[in-house]
């Protein structure tokens, strides 16, 4: 027995139809990923990371509309299992910490799509580098 193999150079069009389909399967992949850190890594505030699913963004809300009126003493778990005094401040301070990682987070994806996009051979790109920091590395 013996076999042999022949390559052949991909017509233009069918090419193209490779790296556009590289390209969009690349961009959900960066979209899965920017969604998994937006929901499971985190923001960090007053040196503690503080959970950042869609309920507990929820709560960190309802908090920030509380204001003055948060229950003195409240205690708050954060992502290392550790409780901190939740105040009116801090509350404002989790939620400006969740705006800027969303935002780095949002932004790094963007880039990493502009690379994809400009780049012949997007497979090339690591879409798993250069995000913003999260809880353990989430």
């Amino acid at each position: 027995w013996e076999q042999q193999w022949s390559v052949l150079a991909l017509d233009a069009a069918a090419a193209e139809a490779n790296i556009i389909a590289a390209r969009s399967r690349i961009w959900e992949a960066i979209k899965a990923e920017r969604e998994r850190r937006s929901q499971y890594g985190g923001y960090k505030a007053a040196g503690k990371w503080f959970h950042s699913d869609t309920f507990s963004r929820s709560q960190q809300i309802g908090l920030v509309i509380m204001g003055a009126n948060i229950p003195a003493g409240l205690q708050w778990k954060t992502m290392d299992g550790s409780f901190i005094e939740m105040t009116p401040a801090l509350a404002q301070q989790v939620f400006q910490a969740a705006a800027a990682q969303d935002g780095a987070i949002f932004q790094h994806a963007e880039q990493l799509r502009s690379w994809v996009d400009e780049t012949p051979d997007p497979e090339v790109i690591d879409i798993t580098s250069g995000w913003p920091e999260t809880f353990g590395g989430v």
